[in-house]
């Protein structure tokens, strides 16, 4: 081969390979440059790391040795000492690269200087999107669900209120029993079943770990704490995943909205580039099924009633969704940061908990709630329903549960095909309504939330 500048190849070296394989690669490249044998030294270095890299090593290595090796001596234990070492550090690359897509590591200042979204923008996939999906669906073609998905059917009910019903009947049949709720601040059972007791080798895809540019900060705990994304063992649709925060911390949460954990639910919105990517928690009594902090996360293959419903102004970041909606909703407007999100979505789940309301609570990319902020641009919001106590297990009933999804717009349906071709906006009115309070506790409700709103807490 042609001779070539010696830096330029060590610094290949440098930027692409482990500090354990530079001392053997520099020996060769230096011995190769004496051979006037540049052509192996630059497959050895730009052909990366793992099985690939390795075949061409041998290839050449293989020439190199029969043309010349046998002249030298020192040359040819390197180049074989080389060859040996990444024939065994292949599968020890390829293990690092699996566990490299399963951290997702991020920025949190970044993500949320990239909340927005144009809204004549197609969609997109992040590289969060690609992981996921890859990773969710080797677990589903390993048999670690309950059932298989195949093409699910979604069909838009007629009517002012832009209803989407979705067919599932595996999930309604084969999904795990809901456990019974009496109240929604029961405390932790390490007893029964929690997602510390999950088989991880299986069901774990994914581990979150925030990063900060401009400040310091240990992310250690969040690694220990294991802020996790695992499969949801029973799917509402492809990709359903649940994020559990700190999922075997010791003094595990109940299903009660903390603010490190929700924290993690508005960075895994921002982690999609996908538009209709749903971010779920349903509280106890408003349908939860364990009672371990979780939140639940899937695309939706359509557009769903509150990413673009309107709203009334109420205080600040505080919006409800307009008298037009069939539910009350309380709606925290996207302010610039996930932090800031964070905080003014605790305060309206602060004032639920105090009054015991249960709730269910949906975050999701929409259309700006004002023309001035963000015009043209989805943005994320936060959809609080409160709604009535359901007490005792989740009955998967011939039409439907009222929780999150379905108070969004989307009607999770259990019925045979007959059933789920019959139903009407009507009939699923009906059904909706069931959940929800009287306007006089609502009234008062919204009047405490104010308040709350009024006080000022926002981040300086």
């Amino acid at each position: 081969g042609r001779a070539v500048p010696r830096a330029s190849i060590l610094t290949v070296v440098h930027l692409q390979t482990s500090k354990r394989k530079k001392s053997f690669i520099a020996l060769v490249v230096q011995t190769s440059f004496r051979l006037r044998s540049a052509h192996f030294a630059f497959h050895l270095i730009c052909g990366g790391c793992g099985m690939r890299c390795a075949k061409a090593v041998i290839k050449h290595s293989v020439c190199f040795l029969y043309n010349g090796g046998r002249g030298h001596p020192v040359a040819a234990a390197a180049v074989l000492i080389v060859v040996l070492v990444l024939l065994l550090s292949a599968g020890g690359f390829n293990r690092r690269r699996v566990r490299a897509k399963m951290q997702v590591e991020y920025d949190r200042e970044l993500l949320s200087d990239l909340a927005g979204m144009p809204i004549d923008q197609p969609d997109e996939l992040s590289e969060f999107d690609t992981n996921l999906q890859e990773r969710w669906q080797s677990a589903m073609e390993k048999g670690y669900f309950r059932y298989t998905l195949g093409e699910l059917k979604y069909r838009k009910l007629n009517g002012s209120q832009s209803l989407v019903a979705m067919s599932n009947r595996s999930r309604g049949a084969l999904r795990r029993p809901p456990e019974p709720m009496s109240c929604i601040q029961e405390p932790f059972d390490p007893d029964k079943f929690h997602f510390g007791k999950i088989n991880a080798k299986k069901e774990l895809l994914m581990r979150m770990k925030p990063i900060f540019r401009w400040h310091s900060y240990d992310s250690s705990k969040d690694m220990e704490e294991h802020n996790d994304i695992i499969i949801n063992d029973s799917p509402i649709d492809h990709a359903h995943i649940l994020l559990v925060p700190h999922r075997l911390a010791v003094d595990s949460s109940p299903q009660s909205i903390t603010e490190y954990g929700l924290r993690f639910a508005v960075d895994l919105l921002l982690l999609s580039r996908r538009r209709n990517w749903l971010v779920l928690f349903n509280s106890l009594c408003a349908l939860a099924s364990v009672n371990h902090l979780h939140f639940q996360a899937m695309y939706s293959k359509t557009e769903i009633a509150i990413q673009s419903w309107p709203t009334v102004h109420l205080h600040n970041s505080l919006y409800r969704l307009d008298d037009t909606y069939h539910s009350f909703a309380f709606v925290v407007s996207w302010r610039g940061s996930s932090e800031q999100m964070t905080l003014d979505v605790m305060r309206v789940i602060k004032v639920l908990v105090a009054n015991s309301i249960a709730h269910n609570l949906v975050i999701v990319r929409g259309s700006s709630v004002s023309h001035h902020l963000y015009p043209k641009q989805l943005v994320p919001r936060a959809v609080i329903f409160p709604r009535k106590h359901f007490v005792g297990a989740k009955q998967q009933s011939v039409h439907f549960n009222v929780a999150a999804l379905e108070l969004a717009g989307l009607l999770l349906h259990y019925g045979d095909d007959n059933e789920f071709e019959a139903l009407t906006e009507d009939a699923a009115l009906a059904t909706l309504r069931e959940a929800q309070l009287s306007p006089a506790v609502l009234k008062s409700l919204a009047d405490k939330v104010v308040q709350e709103f009024v006080v000022p807490t926002d981040l300086t």
